[in-house]
């Protein structure tokens, strides 16, 4: 069974910018683990550099990319501020669910919340896409991590689970280990 893992913006802001040795530890394990890491595409355009460029340039994920260790989603359907249809996909509704969710939590709503909501869509995506499939959450957000463990479960989804790392620098010594990216580590 594969176990994917889909990381948020705050763990690579805590890794830091290439060249960074904590994300050649990460590097490491990902290939020890035989995984990979994932990332919504509202991941790789936070952690992007747009100034003077065309085309965004990323410091933390590029290299990752380039040596295929890290995987960017290809976008997920919905707009913020679409009401709930019923006909909708699952990839769609959970990410209005979640975002409904981060918003009822959260002390400033709508931020970061559509964003956010991208993880677990992210994660109900690729449950929706493989039938042998484990997913794991990596975020230093409290309230993402909820969501990560219990909106999936509620569209049929339950080997699912969610990392939080407080304080956040703790993902300089926790996230990049084999056992934060293993089933069986967790």
């Amino acid at each position: 069974m594969y176990t994917a893992n889909i990381a948020d913006t705050v763990m690579f802001r805590n890794l830091g910018k290439e060249p960074s040795t904590h994300l050649q530890t990460l590097k490491k394990a990902v290939k020890d683990a035989d995984t990979e890491i994932w990332v919504p595409v509202a991941v790789y355009h936070e952690l992007s550099d747009t100034r003077g460029t065309n085309s965004p340039a990323n410091p933390y994920l590029d290299t990752a990319i380039e040596e295929g260790w890290l995987r960017v989603a290809t976008p997920l359907p919905g707009d913020r501020g679409e009401e709930f249809d019923q006909n909708a996909g699952v990839v769609e509704k959970a990410r209005i669910v979640a975002d409904e969710f981060l918003n009822q939590q959260s002390k400033y709503p709508e931020t970061n919340n559509w964003r956010d909501a991208a993880l677990v869509a992210l994660a109900v995506r690729l449950f929706d896409e493989n039938t042998r499939i484990r997913v794991i959450t990596h975020t230093a957000d409290q309230n993402l991590a909820k969501a990560c463990a219990r909106i999936p479960p509620e569209f049929g989804y339950y080997e699912i689970k969610s990392h939080y790392y407080n304080p956040p620098q703790t993902a300089k010594a926790d996230f990049p280990t084999v056992d934060s990216l293993t089933w069986d580590g967790v």
